[in-house]
């Protein structure tokens, strides 16, 4: 299985005081990437209660593209259609983060090319 790491891989996570909803960037452009390729977009540090995520695309990435979204090995959203310019907020049931995690999107279906935002939604919970 092929694996992308997107710029944003680097980018830190903001956890400041405990209770309040955040959302980070993820974002990623893809050249034909094949459908079961892994794309990591961000490391999650332990702490966070996953409460949703965000997708925008402003182009789509392709005839009969989906996603499915994970949490380390953990699917939180399965076949999301992103093959047409969309933006999305898809809750989740709460995911809490006991370790570092990466959100990887999952490519299904055809060949993915284009830009994509990712942003999950969390609350700092602690640990």
């Amino acid at each position: 299985m092929t694996k992308v790491i997107a710029p944003s891989m680097h980018d830190t996570v903001y956890t400041g005081a405990a209770g309040n909803l955040s959302v980070a960037f993820g974002q990623v452009t893809l050249k034909a990437a094949a459908a079961n390729t892994e794309v990591a977009l961000l490391e999650l540090p332990i702490g966070l209660k996953v409460v949703g995520v965000r997708i925008a695309t402003a182009a789509g990435l392709g005839a009969g593209v989906k996603f499915d979204l994970k949490l380390n090995n953990v699917v939180i959203q399965a076949g999301i259609d992103v093959a047409a310019v969309s933006a999305v907020v898809i809750p989740v049931q709460p995911v809490y983060l006991k370790e570092k995690t990466v959100l990887t999107a999952v490519v299904k279906g055809a060949a993915a090319t284009g830009s994509i935002a990712v942003m999950p939604e969390y609350v700092v919970v602690g640990y």
